[in-house]
């Protein structure tokens, strides 16, 4: 589905996949092995919703295996959400790295990223897409066409015709706009790993595909994990990174056009931000609150990750053309930049600074977009190389405008 203001697609698709149940198989059966996939986060409780004379009732977990155990079957979905790759175990995160090996095409990233990880960022609401997953009842799809074709992930196409001349029980399993392939790909072969006999079909995003489309836009392989050790103090790194220009939080909006704008700060935007009133706006919190919020945080008994999030912030990196001032500095970061068709586009420079801990040691954590890893790493051998020093009177002034 597309949502469309002005010409302009401001909502991506999401995709169904379809589920028929084997005659041997409870409904109940089903709810509990869907709701025991490994990839989703326990932690939350599941948002259920009982459907009854066209009106949606909020209802539990234990409420609505009541009502399937009488045996009316009511309509119903379940919301859940998929945990953070990085807080899966290893050997779970491993099968989720090696089912990227089956999308066809392969996206751009595969086998490109000696460090590969995703946006340091946690979702804690049900919404359309991101990492929610919706299981939803539904009617058996209806064919006028014996020789209707059965697309995207199929399994079992003898029950899959024989539901269209019969009722059975069956659901939708629904994927929003950002959603990991890997992930979509896992959870419909927990399920038929559990029930052998199940019927599916669908799966396939706006595109028709598995890859470029708006459904699976998200990448476990988005960006590169960069760690520098953290001298003397944060604010010492800090105040460096800053003061070259390196580091710069932004915040990213919809215009009354619906066009993308960025707004920049001199502080910071926190990727993990408390939520704020609707229609209001994210409020950055200054250098020194950033620099409290990290040594907080390292004070803390959290573990690695954790410490990532808490201090995870936005961040665009500066443009060839900022440091004009010495041809030789632009020369090498314009040889550095990937040769991609949409190089210039705003959001290949973005990505997120957080601070942690590794191997008992404070680290400064970049992560950046995977084809701009050599281009971050030529602004830091320019800064260590005192070829871009003169940017430190430009971002002086801005700081103290």
């Amino acid at each position: 589905m597309f949502i469309y203001w002005d010409g302009f697609e401001i909502d991506g698709s999401d995709t169904d996949f379809n589920i028929v149940l084997p005659e041997n198989v409870q409904v109940q059966e089903f709810v509990d092995c869907f709701l025991s996939v490994h990839i989703f986060n326990k932690d939350i409780e599941p948002s259920v919703s009982y459907y009854k004379s066209g009106k949606s009732i909020d209802i539990s977990v234990d409420e609505l295996k009541e009502k399937i155990l009488t045996g009316k079957n009511p309509s119903f979905s379940i919301d859940v959400n998929c945990m953070h790759l990085e807080r899966l175990p290893d050997d779970l995160r491993a099968k989720i790295y090696a089912l990227s090996s089956r999308r066809e095409p392969h996206e751009k990233a595969f086998g490109k990223v000696e460090n590969p990880c995703a946006a340091p960022v946690l979702q804690g609401y049900y919404g359309r897409g991101e990492m929610t997953v919706q299981l939803n009842v539904c009617m058996p799809y209806k064919s006028q066409r014996d020789d209707f074709e059965f697309k995207g992930y199929v399994n079992n196409e003898e029950l899959l015709r024989a539901a269209t001349s019969q009722v059975r029980y069956c659901f939708e399993i629904n994927v929003g706009p950002n959603f990991y392939y890997e992930y979509a790909i896992f959870i419909i072969d927990y399920l038929r790993d559990s029930f052998p006999g199940l019927g599916t079909w669908g799966g396939l995003d706006c595109a028709n595909g598995w890859t470029d489309g708006c459904t699976y836009a998200s990448s476990i392989y988005s960006y590169e994990k960069i760690h520098l050790p953290v001298e003397l103090s944060v604010k010492n790194t800090l105040k460096k990174l800053t003061e070259y220009n390196i580091v710069r939080s932004y915040r990213k909006y919809y215009n009354k056009k619906w066009q993308r704008e960025y707004e920049y700060t001199n502080g910071f935007f926190l990727a993990n931000h408390a939520p704020v009133e609707q229609g209001k706006p994210q409020k950055p919190i200054t250098f020194d609150e950033y620099v409290d919020l990290v040594e907080t945080s390292f004070a803390s008994d959290t573990d690695s990750f954790a410490k990532v999030c808490d201090t995870a912030a936005q961040i665009m990196l500066p443009r060839a053309e900022e440091f004009s001032q010495n041809p030789e500095a632009v020369k090498l970061l314009q040889a550095a930049l990937p040769q991609i068709e949409d190089e210039q586009k705003e959001w290949n420079y973005t990505g997120y600074i957080a601070f942690t801990i590794v191997d008992e040691k404070p680290v400064c954590e970049f992560r950046v977009r995977y084809m701009m890893k050599e281009y971050f790493l030529t602004l830091l051998k320019l800064m260590d190389a005192g070829m871009i020093d003169f940017i430190k009177s430009v971002t002086y002034e801005r700081r103290h405008d």
